[in-house]
């Protein structure tokens, strides 16, 4: 507790002085935004979510300041328990962002299905998303239902090039449903790599790949997506 304590606070004092720094415009355009992501496994946050390549389709409308979408992950192997299906919604201040996130896991078509609200987890999140002059990111993430423990999980993130190419740094760790414990502990530890590879003039293939570690449970992946 007093580790997931020191995090809060180093994270209220970074995000008192983007915000009296950070003099970004506010955007007023609206965009509509559609794709999918083919991934060789559902990592998150440093757990294993699929025995299987998943696809994972998404739809984004953003204006101003507020985003929200729609993204879901479903497994190619066939595994109706690797279903997911959830709603976001965010507010940007500067380099400052609140959200909130629904999970929702359906996981059999004749019962326990969608609207099933067991079956869903509410996330709230607070994030510092980087300026020019501290391009770091830091982030807090507190589920606030159908979770009795309320468990947190946080993530410091450090972007860099190499090249053309854009990477990434990443340190994470949660409590809780992250942990075998349930304490405090590191569970997803990395590096990632990103490009878009121009097909034609019209057409580029995002592809990307991550090295991920998780000090806890002892397991290690590398992920493989192609984005349309």
């Amino acid at each position: 507790m007093k580790t997931i304590k020191r995090i809060i606070v180093v994270f209220v004092a970074i995000l008192s002085i983007s915000t009296m720094n950070a003099q970004e415009k506010e955007k007023s355009k609206t965009t509509f935004d559609i794709g999918v992501d083919y991934a060789s496994r559902y990592v998150w946050r440093g757990g294993s979510y699929s025995d299987s390549p998943v696809l994972q389709p998404y739809a984004e409308l953003a204006s101003g300041n507020f985003t929200f979408g729609v993204w879901a992950s479903y497994e190619t192997g066939g595994e109706v328990v690797g279903q997911e299906f959830d709603f976001y919604a965010g507010y940007s201040f500067g380099a400052i962002s609140i959200g909130f996130t629904d999970y929702a896991f359906p996981t059999d078509a004749n019962s326990d299905g969608y609207f099933m609200m067991k079956n869903h987890i509410g996330e709230a999140s607070l994030s510092f998303n980087g300026v020019d002059s501290f391009p770091v990111s830091l982030a807090v993430f507190a589920n606030v239902y159908n979770d009795d423990a309320n468990s947190i999980y946080t993530e410091l993130g450090v972007p860099f090039k190499i090249g053309g190419t854009e990477m990434g740094a990443f340190v994470g760790g949660g409590n809780e449903i992250y942990t075998t414990d349930g304490d405090f502990a590191l569970t997803n530890v990395g590096v990632s790599a990103s490009k878009d590879v121009k097909i034609t003039d019209a057409f580029s293939l995002g592809v990307a790949a991550s090295a991920i570690f998780n000090p806890n449970s002892d397991d290690a992946y590398l992920v493989f997506v192609l984005s349309l």
